[in-house]
């Protein structure tokens, strides 16, 4: 059993495999199985790992293709399921790892057995008005060290578009980890595992990170940003780092319908399964006017997003479901959880 599992989820990702790829065989600590899923890429993805990184990566590699795209969380599923590591790295095709990466997340989390995740300091990968990777280059930008939460429930990542001087240099706990390249314990990923899902398969893509978030508080593992382990993240899906509703507006507007379709949908998900009953009373009013405000915006602004909710009805009785199996085997109390709301 190797110490860490990375699981690489591609598609259609041949602008970043090699760069991604080569940073994970940079790795110091090399103790790891590789397991790369493929959803069904029909560009040069496969080809490019089947050519120039299974001959290097060995026993170290294994490469599952499916047929036809099916989401973030179910593919990532399919390799915890496959894989029975200590500790895993779901990693996204468009990160670039530091050497270091594996070594030091793994330090900490052997001398911290209460952690059920941690975040590195993830910094933006950039490319300025080109698609050339010989063109990008790592900035000084930060993309995320972990997730914000608000006391509406609206998500943010946390130091997103800040330059970094150094000011987020010490290890501090965070409400959660955004799904770019975590890594997490994979004792605490049993602990709030529902029947053969981790991530929530009825989410496909986006938020899945922010519903885990929430599970693994339940159950009172704690998570924490490390800002000596680096990563270089290119986010086609950018969060509004201020509060303010017209940055919101703007990054909603320059987002793709699949993206807001997803990220609409699945924030609802999250809301039905993990906010509890306390919770819920003491700020529905600010969840009301921010759910308010967004739907009003995407009736108006946005009606390809809407059918979002015929899939939100249909799937309401699994939710309430899962909902039911979070609460019941909840482990904190309210105050422990309402003392995160920004």
């Amino acid at each position: 059993m190797s110490k860490f599992s990375i699981h690489l989820v591609t598609w259609n990702s041949q602008k970043y495999i090699e760069e991604c790829l080569n940073s994970v065989l940079k790795q110091t600590f090399t103790d790891y199985l590789l397991l790369i899923i493929d959803n069904g890429s029909f560009d040069q993805t496969a080809k490019i790992i089947e050519d120039q990184f299974l001959p290097v990566l060995g026993q170290k590699a294994r490469f599952i293709k499916n047929k036809e795209n099916i989401g973030f969380a179910r593919a990532h599923n399919q390799a915890l399921l496959w894989s029975n590591s200590k500790y895993v790295l779901p990693l996204n095709h468009d990160v670039v790892l530091a050497g270091n990466f594996l070594e030091e997340a793994g330090k900490f989390l052997d001398e911290n057995p209460k952690a059920g995740s941690i975040s590195g300091k993830v910094l933006r990968w950039q490319f300025e008005n080109s698609e050339d990777l010989k063109k990008s280059h790592k900035s000084d930008i930060i993309d995320s060290l972990g997730l914000k939460i608000f006391k509406n429930h609206r998500l943010i990542e946390f130091g997103g578009g800040e330059k970094d001087r150094g000011q987020y240099d010490k290890v501090q706990e965070i409400w959660g980890v955004s799904a770019a390249c975590p890594v997490y314990r994979r004792k605490a990923l049993d602990d709030v595992r529902y029947k053969d899902e981790f991530f929530d398969n009825d989410f496909f893509s986006y938020k899945e990170d922010v519903d885990l978030a929430y599970r693994l508080r339940w159950r009172a593992w704690s998570s924490f940003y490390l800002p000596q382990v680096v990563a270089y993240h290119d986010r086609s899906a950018k969060s509004a780092e201020k509060t303010k509703g017209l940055k919101v507006i703007s990054l909603r507007e320059n987002k793709a319908r699949f993206i807001n379709y997803h990220s609409y949908k699945n924030h609802i998900f999250v809301l039905i399964k993990n906010l509890s009953p306390k919770i819920f009373q003491r700020y529905f009013l600010h969840i009301l006017f921010y759910e308010l405000k967004k739907f009003i915006y995407i009736l108006f602004f946005e009606q390809s997003t809407l059918p979002g909710w015929k899939e939100i009805f249909v799937k309401i009785k699994i939710m309430k479901a899962k909902r039911r199996f979070i609460m019941k085997n909840r482990l904190i109390k309210d105050d422990q959880i309402k003392k995160w709301f920004a």
